[in-house]
Formats: C-alpha cells, sequence, structure tokens
C-alpha cells in the first residue's frame, strides 16, 4: 500500500524525528481512524514517538490543527481539500492542490495513497425498487422522500445545498451525526442518507448507493495532509 511506501521514505530520509513526537490526527469516521492508526503504527514500527489525537471532528477542525502545528499529519481527500479547504468553486487536479497549499498555507499533501473515497446518496434497496430510483437526479420526483444528512455535509461546499441546486432536488433533510444515520435509515426513520463510498455498512447492511449521473461530487483521492517539517520525506 502507498502509505506505507510514504512512512518508509519519511524513516528513511529524517531519521531525526525518531527523537520527536509526530502528532497524527484523525476524523471522526472509521476510515478515519483507520487511516491514522495505520500511519501511527508504522511510524512507530520504525522507531518513532507518536502522539495520537484522533477524533478531531471535521474537516475544519482537523485543518486548523494542522495549521497551528497541534497535529503534524492526518488522512485527507483531494475533493474535500479543494471545496472546503482552498474554497475552488471548480475541482483542481492534484498538482494545482499541492501548489496552492504551499503558496497559502507552507502545507504539504503526498501523492495518492490509492483509492477514491467519493461522496454519495445512500437508499435501502426496497426503497428505491419501489420509487424505481437509480440515479440522483430520480429523487426530483419524489420531494417528500425524508433525508438525513451529517451536519457537515450539510454545510459542506460539495454538499446538499450545492448538491440540491445542482440536480433540483426539493427535499428538506434533517441533519444527524454520521455515525447515526445507518441505523436510522435501516429504521425507516429516514429514507435517504449521505455516505462515503468506501463505508463498510454498505455491503454490511445491503445498501445500495444512487448513481450520481451529472458527476456531481469530485474525485476524492485520499492523500497525506501534513507540515512542512515532513516535506522532503513524503513527496
Amino acid at each position: 500500500m502507498r502509505i506505507k511506501i510514504i512512512i518508509i521514505l519519511l524513516c528513511i530520509i529524517q531519521p531525526a524525528f525518531a527523537q520527536k513526537v509526530i502528532k497524527v490526527g484523525a476524523k471522526h469516521f472509521n476510515e478515519g481512524y483507520i487511516l491514522s492508526e495505520m500511519i501511527s503504527l508504522l511510524l512507530e514500527d520504525n522507531g518513532f514517538k507518536v502522539e495520537r489525537k484522533f477524533n478531531l471532528g471535521g474537516t475544519n477542525v482537523c485543518f486548523e490543527a494542522l495549521k497551528n502545528g497541534e497535529i503534524d499529519i492526518y488522512p485527507e481527500y483531494s475533493g474535500t481539500i479543494s471545496a472546503e479547504i482552498l474554497k475552488e468553486s471548480s475541482t483542481l487536479n492534484l498538482h494545482k492542490i499541492k501548489r496552492l497549499l504551499t503558496s497559502n498555507y507552507g502545507l504539504e499533501i503526498s501523492e495518492p495513497l490509492g483509492f477514491n473515497n467519493t461522496y454519495a446518496l445512500l437508499i435501502k434497496p426496497e426503497i428505491a425498487q419501489k420509487y424505481q430510483l437509480k440515479n440522483i437526479s430520480d429523487l426530483r420526483k419524489y420531494p417528500n422522500l425524508k433525508g438525513g444528512f451529517s451536519y457537515e455535509f450539510l454545510r459542506r461546499e460539495d454538499g446538499w445545498g450545492k448538491l440540491a441546486a445542482f440536480y433540483h432536488l426539493k427535499q428538506n433533510p434533517v441533519g444527524l451525526e454520521h455515525g447515526l444515520a445507518y441505523k436510522a435509515i435501516n429504521n425507516n426513520q429516514i429514507d435517504f442518507t449521505d455516505a462515503y463510498s468506501t463505508d463498510g455498512e454498505i455491503i454490511q447492511e445491503k445498501l445500495m448507493l444512487l448513481n450520481d449521473d451529472l458527476r456531481f461530487f469530485p474525485s476524492y483521492q485520499a492523500v497525506a495532509f501534513y507540515a512542512p517539517k515532513t516535506e522532503d520525506a513524503v513527496k
């Protein structure tokens, strides 16, 4: 996995860091915890001292922590950096993201870790079958369907507000914690919700992703987002 290559390079090129504490952050969702724990374990296996700062919250909290030196590295996604951190209305390629992060904040990202964890809309198969829903655009015909989204997705630049305008959707979703969304949809409290396309619960709970037929969501390539002191090591 590419994340291992990044940490090995860090260990080889910057051995002086082994005497320092590397603060690894994580957002408050399962994949964030897993990737951050992988980074932490690989660092420790190679002699680094690691301080874990997990469950920090959403993008803004982690980004502020990175800027302020409260953490040194955390996993992030290219689409999120483009929309939420750089506030770009169009999707940026990785080269431009790197250039803007360096010039605006003095921060860096690694090469992609090898997978795209895009946002998606999730629905129970029986609801999809009942209303013949396959695509996000199909929701236009059913404004009374109940949506429930994470608070971050409701606020994001690449979240519900712009998605609804882009697809001309009229639903009025409620806000809830992302971790409660699967329980809510299985209990028929909501009809659809936001999800990360790599969520393990999608297969486990036998749920269905609506096709982003108009291609609203950008690519969300996983990367390591880090402070300047690791700059030479993780490129």
